[in-house]
C-alpha cells in the first residue's frame, strides 16, 4: 500500500522550497571577455579620421539575410536556452549549467577546454572550425567552466551551419542586429578609409589639430572601429570622409559611445556625445542634398570598456551601421525569466512542489542527478513534462509573495498531452476521458500521495484507479550523453483497465519504438512480455494504448527517449 504523505487542495499555494540553492544571478556575472581583454592591455588615447566616399557593398543585404537566418535557427535549434546573447535576457538552462555566453568580443579568442568531459586540459581558438566541431561533436572539447557537457543538439545541415556561424560571429563583433528595432539593414561602406590615433588622458575631446598622431592608416572595413588604434585606454581616434547621399531629405544619426564622441556632417556638429561616461546614445539630424556629404567622427576612451556605435537613417535608408557596434534598444528593466535561486541537483533527487508552467497547480517537479527531469501532475496522474539539463529556478517563488508559475530551466523540453494514464473504458472505441481545463481532475482516479525511497530519495507516486486497483508510479532515470527515463507502473488488485502511453495527431512505429507526433518524444516498452500495444484512432487523434487484465499484480515499463 502507498502511505498518504501528501494532501493538497486544488489551486492552493505551496511554498515548500528545496534545500539547496546556488546563487548565480545574472547581475553578478563576471565581466565580458572583451572587457577583461581591454583591461589587460596598455593604456593610450586615439582619434580617428575618415576621408571617404560612402556606398553599400553589393553583398550587404545577403550578409544581413544570412545573419537573420542564423538568429532564427539559434532559436529553433534551442541554442538560446543555454547560451546567453543579451545581458538583459538570461539563458535559463545556461545559468545552472554554466554554459559559455555569446557576449562581448569572443570570436577569435582563446578558450580553455577539456578533452572530453572532465578530461585533460587544452586550449582552443573560438573560430569557425571550433564552433562547428562543438556542434557536431559536443563531447570532444568541453568548455572548462561548464558544469555539464553540451547535449547533442538537433541536426544542423551545412547551409544551416553557415547561417549559425554568421550569426554567432556577428554577436561577437556587435553586428548581429536587433529584432526589436527591425534588424540591422546593412553596414556602411566607407571608401578610402583613413584614420589617425592619438595618445592622451583627457576628460573631454581635445583639439586634435594641435596633437601629433602616433598611428595613421587606412582600412577596408568601411566602419569606424576604435580597435584600429590597437590600444584600450587613454586614446582618441578621428575618422573623416564622405558619405554618398542619393535622395534629398532629413537624415538622422544615432551616436553611442563609451567614453566621449562627436559627429560632424559638412563641418557642422550634428551629434555631441562628449565627456567621460558609460555607453550613452545621443541623436541628431541634418538636412542633406544629393551628392557627397563630408563626415568627421571624433572619439576618445579614458578607461574601462571602449565602445563606439553610429547608425544612420533617412530617405531610402531604414538603418545603416557606420561604426563597429550597434545601438541596442533600452531595456525595460524587467527580467523575462526570474533567476537567482537555481536548484542544485547533486547526489539525490530534488522535489519542487510549487506552481510549474505547463502543469496544473498540483504539478510536482522532480530533478535527478542524471541531468533529466520531470513534472508529475497530481490532477491527472500524468507525466506532464520531461526535460534535460538544469532543473528549475526557485527565484519566482522565493522572492516577494511568490506568485505565478515558473517554467523549467533546462533544454529539450517535451510537453505531454493532458491525459490521465489509466481509464476503465466501457468499450474498445469509447472516448478517452478528457481534461477540459488546467484544474480538471482525472476521472475515476484518486491521488494518494508519494513517498521517497532509497538513498537518493526518489519519489514513488501512488493513486487509486476505480475501486479495486492501486498504482505505484515511479521513474528510473537512465544516465548518458542523452539521458532518458523509464516509467515503472506497478498495478495491484483485480480488474480490467486500459493504459494510455501516448496521444498525438500521428504515432508511427520506428526501430522498436513509437514516434509521437512532431515532438522529440519516442516511447517503447522494455520487458513488455505478452502485452500488446495498439494504435487506435479516436476523437481525431491517434492513441497508443495497452489493455491490462490485472489479477493480483501487473508491472509495466515505458521508456521515454528524445528522438533527435
Amino acid at each position: 500500500m502507498i502511505r498518504r504523505l501528501v494532501t493538497e487542495k486544488p489551486g492552493a499555494g505551496r511554498a515548500s522550497i528545496p534545500r539547496r540553492f546556488c546563487w548565480t544571478g545574472g547581475e553578478r556575472c563576471a565581466p565580458s571577455a572583451a572587457r577583461m581583454h581591454s583591461l589587460k592591455r596598455n593604456a593610450l588615447w586615439c582619434v580617428v579620421g575618415i576621408a571617404a566616399g560612402f556606398s553599400l557593398p553589393a553583398d550587404a543585404a545577403d550578409d544581413a539575410d544570412l545573419i537573420a537566418k542564423g538568429k532564427a535557427l539559434f532559436q529553433a535549434k534551442i541554442c538560446f536556452t543555454c547560451h546567453q546573447v543579451d545581458e538583459n535576457v538570461p539563458a535559463p538552462a545556461g545559468i545552472a549549467m554554466k554554459a559559455p555566453k555569446f557576449m562581448g568580443n569572443f570570436w577569435g579568442k582563446k578558450r580553455a577546454v577539456t578533452l572530453g568531459y572532465g578530461g585533460k586540459d587544452a586550449e582552443v581558438v573560438f573560430d569557425e572550425k571550433y564552433f562547428i566541431e562543438s556542434i557536431r561533436k559536443p563531447m570532444d572539447k568541453v568548455a572548462k567552466e561548464s558544469s555539464a557537457p553540451m547535449p547533442p543538439p538537433p541536426a544542423v545541415n551545412d547551409e544551416e551551419m553557415k547561417a549559425l556561424v554568421a550569426y554567432v560571429r556577428a554577436l561577437s563583433d556587435g553586428s548581429a542586429g536587433d529584432a526589436d528595432e527591425g534588424g540591422l539593414i546593412a553596414k556602411g561602406k566607407i571608401e578610402n578609409f583613413s584614420f589617425a590615433a592619438y595618445k592622451g588622458s583627457w576628460g573631454k575631446l581635445p583639439d586634435f589639430s594641435k596633437l601629433k598622431p602616433f598611428k595613421t592608416g587606412k582600412a577596408e572595413s568601411g566602419t569606424a572601429d576604435p580597435g584600429l588604434a590597437e590600444i584600450s585606454e587613454n586614446f582618441g581616434v578621428v575618422f573623416e570622409g564622405q558619405i554618398a547621399i542619393e535622395k534629398k531629405g532629413n537624415y538622422k544619426f544615432k551616436l553611442g559611445s563609451d567614453d566621449g564622441s562627436k559627429l560632424y556632417i559638412n563641418d557642422k556638429v550634428v551629434v555631441d556625445n562628449d565627456g567621460v561616461h558609460s555607453m550613452k546614445v545621443v541623436e541628431g539630424s541634418v538636412a542633406l542634398e544629393p551628392g557627397k556629404a563630408k563626415l568627421r567622427l571624433e572619439y576618445f576612451e579614458k578607461g574601462g570598456q571602449e565602445e563606439l556605435a553610429l547608425d544612420m537613417s533617412g530617405p531610402g535608408i531604414k538603418r545603416l551601421q557606420l561604426a563597429k557596434q550597434i545601438i541596442k534598444p533600452k531595456s525595460s528593466g524587467k527580467q523575462p525569466f526570474p533567476t537567482g535561486n537555481p536548484i542544485d541537483i547533486t547526489g539525490e533527487a530534488r522535489i519542487y512542489r510549487n506552481f510549474i508552467e505547463g502543469a496544473s497547480p498540483r504539478g510536482i517537479g522532480v530533478g535527478y542527478p542524471e541531468k533529466v527531469n520531470l513534472c508529475f501532475d497530481a490532477n491527472t496522474m500524468q507525466i506532464a513534462m520531461l526535460w534535460h539539463g538544469a532543473f528549475i529556478d526557485g527565484a519566482k517563488h522565493w522572492n516577494g509573495r511568490g506568485q505565478g508559475f515558473q517554467r523549467p530551466s533546462g533544454h529539450y523540453l517535451i510537453n505531454l498531452n493532458r491525459d490521465q494514464p489509466f481509464a476503465q473504458l466501457e468499450s474498445d472505441d469509447a472516448a478517452w476521458p478528457q481534461a477540459e481545463g488546467r484544474d480538471t481532475r482525472a476521472k475515476g482516479i484518486r491521488f494518494r500521495g508519494y513517498f521517497l525511497t532509497g538513498e537518493q530519495r526518489r519519489p514513488i507516486f501512488g493513486y487509486k484507479v476505480g475501486d479495486n486497483l492501486n498504482v505505484a508510479d515511479y521513474a528510473e532515470p537512465q544516465a548518458g550523453a542523452l539521458p532518458s527515463i523509464v516509467r515503472n507502473l506497478r498495478i495491484r488488485g483485480n480488474g480490467e483497465v486500459t493504459y494510455l502511453a501516448a496521444a498525438a495527431n500521428e504515432i508511427t512505429m520506428k526501430d522498436g519504438g513509437y514516434i509521437v507526433g512532431d515532438s522529440m518524444l519516442k516511447v517503447s516498452f522494455p520487458e513488455i512480455g505478452d502485452l500488446q500495444p495498439n494504435i487506435r484512432e479516436n476523437a481525431g487523434r491517434k492513441e497508443l494504448i495497452i489493455k491490462l487484465n490485472v489479477d493480483g499484480r501487473v508491472t509495466l515499463k515505458q521508456l521515454y527517449e528524445w528522438n533527435l
